[in-house]
């Protein structure tokens, strides 16, 4: 680099009393306030840090830091399972009324099925507002960044009111730099400038800006800003009822369709309202803001985004806003006695900027207070952190190019899911090498080439081909065989992980115990699925009622008749019948007991299984959500005879217990779908409230 040709000298070092200028309070601003106050103070350093913030915290009668962060911050809001564990080793926890949703699952809408990942035990995901938008919120209470920019605060930093305007060199070589606040314009002279006000409120932001940017390239011979693609985020608010569905629960969705090509969807929910962040060649062409809210529109009319949206939701005075997202890095962030962090250097592709902002802050006070505040001293001590970054982008872009390609493929996708589902149903979940891709993709929960280099392993290869490839084209002859189509109704996981069957296990033994009756003995044929319902128990109940009656919508495969009998639905003494194919294989199912709308006990009285049990069981998981699952367990029929037990022995050999799979897994998305409902609304007009 340029200074190398220089003549060597001996680095310039921060002295006490020394004044550093932070220039942007957002998180990179924050998180090098904390970290080099911290620092200093642990080798005995005093500082003055000033920061420059042009929108300050706002609250009760203009006190300050009690409020919002004035205005947006372009982000959806997510706080990562990383950046929580960098909060935590500052000793900071977020408070209850910044945390606007404690994320406990992630949905992604793949173009054959949506695939559902608990958020570990171990591991915490939160949606938090950055900002004081969207204007209709009744919360009032701090942001993000109103909490993080509190403790640097707390920490010894000095905010104020101002923006920088100008940036030059004094006849010391010291940065000086030109502020203008309420009272006009005026001239700092700092020992170290660092530069972290974003890449929205930073560079490329009205004609003050743009100059910075000049004075920067200045005075960091080489300096370019990083490369950058829109996103379009929008908030739209929620009924009460709605907000309850989608608690708890971030969705990504991985297509969009041919008129309306997107590459990643995400929606943040975070109390009464949603944020949802659109990227992709939609967005990356649309040069005319007027355009925006007829691409909303289209994008919330998408069959399958109608699906995962609860309907209606109030589209007037829409907070929205186009935002830069930075895709690169920016070359030469730094120069003698200067450097930026953030997003103006640098940001994981895709994933936790503000994650970054906390690596390239830390990576700098660290820099500037162990080696020097020279050029030759930052590129020794800072500039290697911004080149992993970047390269580890370079890793995710492929991440993101075979993502893409499989979750927008009907054939891929299911493949994958199909593998996902086997692999839960055979390993513990330390041992789902799938899963654990999914989720960190999903999560940012690690750097890219370890994903990368997970998803081409060998041993990930084998487990899609096996688990995923060869049970998938099982699974489709079987659909064909039974007359199972997929039409009208999405597509949902119903296969159940080896500890959830465990744990159901033992409580459905209970049940049974305390209630006497008797169960399998010997279990040979055991089976579970689960499915997430949008309705409250009673109209699952219902639905499950209909079980046996000719006008049902589901459990309609070809070759096998399911009716009732006698007795009335969802209540004891109601006897179904099952004819599939063979008289051998027929048999009765009576409904023994029914708790609380909560257990429904059938007993198999004849045939091959009899006095086997099938359980529904629905669970209310938050409010207006429900879970229905269903428990098959029986033992086969063993014969009277040395000449019919043979016979009986081989249907057990044979017994194609993957055809259960299959029909119960159609027919319970089929329930899904009938119990929420398939009417399609009209968004109507988007007006926007705000715009960047």
């Amino acid at each position: 680099m340029w200074w190398h040709r220089a003549e060597r000298r001996l680095p310039l070092r921060l002295e006490a009393g020394a004044t550093v200028v932070v220039i942007g309070g957002g998180p990179a601003g924050a998180f090098f306030c904390l970290y080099l106050l911290r620092k200093a103070r642990a080798i005995g350093q005093a500082l003055n840090v000033i920061i420059l913030e042009g929108r300050p915290e706002v609250g009760p009668a203009g006190a300050p830091l009690c409020g919002h962060k004035k205005g947006c911050n372009y982000c959806a809001g997510g706080i990562s399972p990383r950046l929580l564990d960098v909060l935590g080793s500052l000793g900071l926890s977020l408070p209850p009324e910044v945390v606007k949703n404690e994320i406990r699952s992630i949905t992604v809408q793949s173009f054959w099925k949506n695939i559902e990942f608990k958020i570990p035990a171990d591991r915490r995901m939160l949606a938090v507002y950055r900002g004081s938008l969207p204007a209709q919120r009744r919360d009032g209470v701090p942001s993000f960044d109103a909490f993080l920019l509190e403790q640097a605060i707390q920490e010894g930093a000095i905010l104020q009111e101002a923006e920088a305007t100008d940036l030059a060199y004094s006849e010391a070589g010291k940065p000086l730099v030109t502020l203008k606040d309420s009272a006009g314009k005026r001239v700092i002279e700092a020992d170290f400038a660092v530069f972290a006000g974003g890449v929205n409120h930073g560079l490329r932001h009205r004609g003050e800006a743009l100059h910075l940017e000049q004075c920067l390239r200045q005075v960091m011979p080489g300096f370019a800003p990083p490369k950058l693609r829109r996103a379009l985020i929008f908030e739209l608010e929620l009924d009460p009822e709605q907000a309850g569905e989608l608690d708890g629960e971030i969705l990504f969705i991985e297509y969009g369709s041919q008129s309306l090509p997107l590459e990643m969807c995400s929606l943040v929910p975070k109390g009464q309202f949603v944020t949802v962040v659109l990227i992709g060649p939609a967005i990356d062409r649309l040069a005319d803001h007027s355009l925006v809210a007829g691409l909303i529109q289209e994008f919330l009319k998408l069959p399958h985004v109608q699906k995962l949206i609860p309907r209606p939701v109030k589209m007037e005075n829409v907070c929205i806003c186009n935002p830069y997202l930075v895709v690169g890095a920016a070359t030469h962030p730094f120069g003698n006695r200067i450097a930026i962090i953030g997003d103006m250097a640098t940001a994981r592709l895709y994933k936790d900027g503000i994650l970054t902002a906390g690596q390239t802050a830390e990576a700098l006070a660290e820099a500037i207070l162990q080696i020097g505040l020279d050029a030759r001293s930052l590129e020794q001590g800072f500039w290697p952190v911004i080149q992993r970054i970047h390269t580890d982008n370079l890793y995710g872009r492929w991440v993101f190019t075979f993502h893409n390609l499989i979750f927008r493929s009907s054939v891929l996708s299911r493949v994958v899911y199909q593998a996902i589902i086997t692999e839960r149903k055979e390993q513990v979940k330390a041992n789902r090498q799938l899963e654990n891709i999914l989720w960190k993709i999903a999560s940012g929960d690690d750097w890219y080439k370890n994903i990368l280099l997970a998803m081409i392993h060998p041993l990930t290869i084998w487990s899609v081909l096996t688990r995923g490839g060869v049970i998938t084209l099982r699974n489709f002859f079987t659909e064909q065989l039974f007359g199972l189509q997929w039409r009208g109704f999405g597509r949902f996981t119903t296969g159940v992980s080896i500890e959830r069957l465990e744990s159901k296990r033992r409580e459905y033994q209970e049940v049974l115990a305390r209630e006497g009756m008797p169960r399998p003995a010997r279990m040979e044929f055991e089976r579970m699925y689960s499915i997430k319902i949008k309705a409250s128990r009673g109209a699952i109940a219902n639905e499950i009622g209909r079980f046996g009656e000719p006008d049902r919508q589901y459990f309609t495969p070809r070759f096998v008749t399911v009716h009732r009998v006698g007795g009335q639905p969802n209540q004891t003494g109601c006897l179904i019948q099952y004819r599939v194919m063979v008289a051998s294989l027929c048999f009765n199912l009576l409904l023994e007991k029914v708790l609380d709308q909560h257990y429904f006990i059938y007993r198999v009285r004849d045939g091959f299984a009899r006095e086997g049990v099938l359980i529904f069981e629905i669970e209310e998981n938050q409010k207006g959500v429900g879970i229905l699952s269903i428990y098959v367990a029986f033992d086969f029929y063993r014969g009277r005879s040395g000449c019919t037990r043979p016979l009986w022995a081989m249907l057990q050999g044979f017994f194609p217990a993957y055809v259960h799979d299959v029909i119960w897994n159609h027919s319970m998305c089929q329930i899904k779908d009938i119990v929420e409902g398939k009417v399609e609304r009209d968004p109507g007009p988007v007006r926007a409230r705000d715009y960047g």
